[in-house]
């Protein structure tokens, strides 16, 4: 492998559509869709089952499922391993989910939340089981799929994809929660979450370089990953620029509750106006990527998130302006997708295709795990420094994130040489058969 900033073969394939490109309405459609039942249960079951009047300790398991999702690299090398040649290596896995999804929605739907809710336990962790995997195949696609110059715009569209789906699932789907009723709303889910079912079948995959390997893929490519050239010191950067992001989004809704807004005012506000902002954060940033370089786009949101903690100095000290503090819950989402949405291109650009899956996945549960641990920390440290004590450590983190990003020099795409041209050689030859 070696580093090479120019795009394979593929350059431009989406260029002159833009976002109309078939990839892209793919990839959108299936970040959104595998967001929209996760986001469900993790923000409006909670509420919906204390509205009922259930206990707080039994709902609180429910955030237990969010770790299903951040573990999800220890299954990753399996999607890599197995695949259909017939449906497509990821395609197959992608149709396979995404049906589970859509019918243990369905499923729930049939079910009642108060007297079947231990089979509505098990229907949840199942949805994110399915969702999670989903989730992998679909960034070893997007892989695959995309040339480095697409891959801004391609993560871009994942991210405001993923805001979506929390949006109208987390969000949407609770306010009108007393219309449709439980077995409304997860049907409506259930449609939803079908509708990318039609743009999978439509996609025609080209061979998998995972299909390619003679050694397939397996846990031994984890540490493996964590080997090469270069790898560890881009762990340092991914870690650094997540603390002071995490200390933000940890710090929001507490700040809210204390300064007396309701749950379903900070819902509204976070959920879906700090949701819309987030993908515009994420669009922007993708376009910065292509215009100005990874590394200097990667800086710039660094700095933008040190802006957003100082906006929430104003809910940290008390201001009840309601115009301050939603343009405060703004910028601090607006920053964190636009910092999460350049991270996940760079990521892809240290995947190789032949173990996509497991490569992407791993940069993603490391920083997350290590970002939920230290934003877990986050309360503790201002219950002894005050709020405005923990931002000013979040700024702080920044300041080291930005010197992390400037020493680091590997921000070129890598450009694994022997799978993609085994892969086109594989390609122009079935096409020469045809």
């Amino acid at each position: 492998m070696f580093e090479d900033s120019t795009p394979h073969r593929e350059r431009g394939t989406a260029n002159g559509r833009g976002w109309f490109a078939p990839k892209f309405r793919l990839l959108g459609a299936l970040y959104l869709s595998q967001y929209l039942g996760i986001s469900f249960i993790l923000a409006a079951v909670p509420a919906i089952l204390r509205a009922s009047g259930t206990a707080l300790e039994d709902i609180a398991w429910i955030y237990g499922l969010g770790l299903i999702w951040s573990l999800k690299f220890v299954w990753a090398p399996l999607v890599d391993r197995f695949g259909s040649k017939r449906l497509g290596h990821y395609r197959g896995w992608l149709l396979i989910t995404q049906s589970l999804l859509v019918a243990t929605m369905t499923g729930a739907a049939l079910l009642d939340l108060q007297d079947d809710f231990a089979l509505l336990a098990a229907c949840f962790a199942l949805i994110t089981l399915f969702a999670a995997t989903q989730d992998i195949a679909a960034d070893a696609l997007a892989v695959t799929l995309l040339a480095p110059d697409e891959r801004g715009l391609g993560n871009s569209i994942q991210m405001a994809g993923g805001m979506a789906g929390g949006l109208l699932g987390g969000g949407l789907t609770l306010m009108f929660y007393a219309w449709l009723g439980w077995q409304g709303s997860m049907l409506v889910l259930a449609c939803a979450t079908a509708v990318p079912l039609l743009l999978v079948y439509r996609h025609r995959e080209r061979p998998a370089p995972a299909d390619l390997r003679k050694d397939k893929a397996g846990l031994r490519d984890l540490p493996r990953f964590l080997r090469r050239p270069g790898n560890a010191r881009w762990f340092v950067v991914l870690l650094t620029a997540n603390l002071g992001i995490g200390l933000g989004y940890a710090l929001l809704n507490p700040m809210l509750v204390d300064l007396g807004w309701s749950l379903d005012r900070i819902g509204f506000a976070v959920n879906i106006v700090g949701s819309v902002a987030g993908s515009v954060g994420a669009l922007i940033a993708g376009s910065l990527v292509v215009r100005i370089g990874r590394k200097i786009a990667m800086a710039a949101s660094q700095a933008l998130v040190a802006l957003s903690l100082v906006f929430l100095f104003a809910p940290a000290m008390g201001v009840e302006s309601a115009a301050v503090l939603y343009s405060s819950i703004c910028v601090m989402m607006l920053a964190y997708a636009a910092n999460a949405t350049i991270a996940a291109t760079l990521m892809m650009d240290k995947s190789d295709p032949s173990r996509a899956g497991t490569d992407y996945t791993l940069q993603y549960s490391v920083g997350s795990l290590f970002s939920h641990l230290f934003s877990a920390s986050a309360l503790a440290l201002a219950a002894a420094m005050g709020y405005a004590g923990v931002l000013s450590v979040g700024i702080a983190l920044c300041g080291i994130a930005l010197v992390a990003i400037w020493r680091y020099d590997g921000f070129a795409p890598k450009r694994f040489a022997t799978q993609t041209e085994t892969l086109d050689r594989v390609h122009d030859t079935r096409l020469s058969r045809v």
